[in-house]
């Protein structure tokens, strides 16, 4: 969702808005998964340590990433005992941040809070982009963890599937 404005000086200094629900399943697994294997029992919630994931329609599992990041821990899934995730895949998603809307570099704010969030350097600060720089994203590096997403103060960054075809 867009926001209209900057964030207030609390948002921007906290790094945590207020953000819809994410629509965003845990990882090593999908929506065929758990629509035939979730019971909704909430045992992979319940061992986020991050607590990240969160009930959705009908029970199933989704992440929010409004107050932290996926460390990958595997937890969640071991909780499972339905078979509603797959650990043994090489990568846990395919999800990767994307900029969906106007960062506060383009109006002219230094931020860069959402470089300083990510471990895998996927995100970088390019100050050679006047005036204040421009964040550039490689996808390739980005694991989709969310870390960025709860440190923007302007909801800028999203998640991107590209199983779903969509931001």
């Amino acid at each position: 969702m867009a926001q209209d404005h900057a964030p207030s000086r609390r948002q921007f200094l906290t790094a945590r808005p207020s953000r819809p629900a994410a629509e965003f399943r845990p990882p090593w697994t999908d929506e065929r998964l758990l629509a035939s294997r979730c019971t909704g029992c909430g045992d992979c919630i319940a061992a986020c340590g991050e607590r990240i994931l969160e009930p959705g329609p009908g029970g199933l599992p989704r992440v929010s990433f409004n107050g932290g990041e996926c460390t990958f821990c595997g937890a969640c899934a071991a909780a499972c005992d339905e078979g509603a995730f797959l650990v043994d895949l090489a990568k846990p998603w395919p999800v990767t941040v994307v900029m969906a809307n106007p960062c506060l570099l383009s109006a002219g704010i230094a931020c860069g809070l959402c470089t300083d969030a990510c471990a895998q350097t996927a995100l970088r600060l390019d100050l050679s982009v006047r005036p204040v720089g421009a964040i550039h994203i490689d996808a390739d590096a980005c694991t989709g963890c969310g870390a960025c997403l709860s440190a923007c103060p302007n909801q800028s960054l999203a998640l991107h599937d590209p199983r779903r075809g969509g931001a």
